[in-house]
């Protein structure tokens, strides 16, 4: 936890050196004002150069309802000014993007640009295209998008002294990379944890973490350093990566908290409005005119809703004592504030859109880092629950349920509670044995043959997928439900020896196990007694043992008949 604290500072503190402005350039162009007027895709620039009264010159009043906004720059005079090289802009979709150059008698001269043809900038989340034919005598820039599919490639398109637009300076590109590297950080954490402890919440942050990768990869314009996806799939898998991120989230929020510090009507929400989310994403990228005016306010909307419910539910915890949620509140109050900042700024008319990428990314570095250390603090509580539940179900059971020797269950407690297992998934059985254990009772005593079979049972896994009973002597079950038992069974046969070996030393030999294991597959007949799948089991380890020991027989049955006999 310590080497997360350090790195993470180490990369916050690395991204803000990043975030310190570069001094202003030189070369400055000399623009008078910027104005904007929404236009039907029919009107000409000459129309609505004829009614000054359509156009804004402020920084709101940005509107996707019409098929075409039309931008102007208007020039300065002055002997020695820099002229416009290229126009850059946030990425985004559109149908054509038309430029015209009004020189000082009026006249006009027009070049049109599809998708394909601007030039992604290496260095941040911007494209451009070159301006051909600006000079001294130029007096304004009109930019005419058609069917933009976002305010914020109109509201943040500005004129370039660079040929190929100017990206972003050098500590910033580095702090960026560095908050991308850090991403990957948690995809390796959470793995590891979901091994050793398999909760849910895990699974949903390393989703949300995953698509926060995907969608800061575009944010930032990295993903053109590898590949060029195209404006439309770019556009659409940013969309879908901000909608999965977005229904994680909410799905990570309704999880991560104890289950007695949340109120069960707020969990519920979550995890019916998580499906919707990611609906509406899936929606925001089917490019049709249609749907073109609302899909973005659309997925703003639904992404306030998101933080709407995820705060709600983080305050009714803090509320109720959730010892967790301090983690959730430091770790998510930057990135939410940053989120509405960016739904108001789209969503509100009289203020300017904007992705504030840096904003955004330096949020979302410091969400990473705080969760990270919320994941291992509940990570060691769930474990110390699990713990003392074990230790009061063991209680509880009583001695009469538990094997004296070894602490496992016995054959009492698990017949009894047969049926009710098989009903829950239990139904793969591995029986196991012990190869030539009269050897070591008869060659090194007793005492260290106990010794051998609670190594043994150490070895055994047993947790909410996996029951493991001593049946006496030196022999054990399994029961194993879910993907992967037949392996997982396997794995506790081997670890027998490895762990015998480790825990009792001096023996002569190496202890092995040979084991029988039915595996009965869940679209077969579904009816099956304790006595019938163990005398099957045992069958096929007397035939491990008659093959030479230290292996494993198996088959995979869909049922038994009334003479108990295995159906394949």
């Amino acid at each position: 936890m310590v080497w997360i604290v350090r790195q993470g500072a180490y990369l916050l503190a690395l991204l803000l050196v990043g975030l310190v402005p570069a001094a202003a350039s030189a070369q400055s162009i000399p623009v008078e004002r910027v104005c904007h007027a929404s236009a039907s895709a029919t009107e000409t620039w000459h129309d609505l150069a004829r009614t000054p009264a359509r156009w804004r010159c402020d920084d709101g009043g940005w509107s996707l309802s019409s098929e075409a906004v039309l931008i102007r720059f208007d020039l300065g005079a002055g002997d020695g000014a820099v002229l416009p090289q290229s126009i850059s802009t946030h990425t985004g979709y559109f149908e054509r993007i038309d430029v015209g150059i009004v020189d000082r008698s009026g006249r006009t001269r027009w070049a049109s640009w599809g998708p394909d043809d601007l030039q992604h900038i290496a260095s941040g989340p911007y494209m451009s295209l070159d301006l051909v034919g600006v000079d001294s005598n130029s007096a304004q820039i009109v930019v005419r998008v058609i069917r933009p599919w976002s305010k914020t490639m109109l509201s943040e398109m500005t004129l370039d002294p660079a040929p190929h637009g100017t990206g972003w300076p050098m500590g910033r590109i580095v702090a960026m990379a560095a908050i991308c590297g850090m991403l990957l950080v948690p995809l390796f954490i959470n793995t590891a944890f979901y091994s050793a402890l398999p909760e849910r919440y895990v699974l949903w942050h390393l989703l949300m973490v995953a698509a926060m990768l995907v969608q800061a990869a575009f944010a930032t314009g990295f993903v053109h350093l590898i590949v060029e996806p195209g404006l439309m799939t770019e556009w659409q898998l940013s969309n879908m990566a901000f909608a999965v991120m977005a229904g994680a989230a909410l799905m990570f929020a309704t999880t991560f908290l104890e289950p007695d510090k949340s109120d069960p009507r707020l969990r519920r929400a979550g995890r019916s409005l998580a499906p919707v989310i990611v609906l509406v994403g899936a929606l925001s990228c089917v490019p049709a005119e249609l749907l073109r005016p609302l899909s973005a306010p659309a997925m703003h909307i639904a992404v306030g809703a998101t933080i709407g419910v995820i705060a709600a539910i983080i305050i009714d915890a803090w509320r109720r004592g959730s010892r967790v949620v301090r983690f959730q509140i430091i770790g998510w109050t930057p990135i939410m504030v940053s989120g509405t900042y960016r739904i108001a700024a789209y969503l509100i008319p009289s203020l300017h859109p904007t992705e504030a990428i840096v904003l955004y990314q330096l949020a979302l570095a410091f969400e990473v880092l705080v969760t990270a250390l919320g994941i291992v603090s509940r990570f060691v509580d769930v474990r110390q629950e699990r713990d003392d539940a074990t230790a009061r179900a063991i209680e509880l059971e009583g001695v009469a349920d538990r094997d004296p020797l070894t602490g496992l269950r016995n054959r009492r407690s698990i017949e009894g509670r047969f049926d009710d297992l098989f009903l829950r998934g239990f139904r793969t059985m591995a029986v196991m044995d012990l190869d030539l254990f009269k050897h070591v009772n008869d060659t090194h005593g007793h005492a260290v043959g106990d010794t051998v079979l609670r190594a043994a049972a150490r070895a055994l896994i047993d947790d909410r997928d996996t029951k493991a009973i001593r049946m006496g002597g030196e022999e054990f079950i399994l029961l194993l439900r879910g993907p992967g038992s037949v392996a997982r069974a396997e794995c506790c046969r081997r670890a027998i020896s490895t762990r015998v070996a480790a825990e009792v030393p001096g023996l002569d030999r190496l202890v092995t196990a040979s084991m029988g294991l039915v595996e009965h597959d869940t679209g077969g007949t579904l009816q099956i007694e304790f006595a019938t799948l163990y005398a099957r089991c045992d069958r096929l380890l007397y035939e491990a043992k008659r093959l030479g020991r230290n292996r494993t027989m198996k088959e995979r049955v869909t049922g038994f008949d009334v003479h108990g006999r295995a159906v394949a």
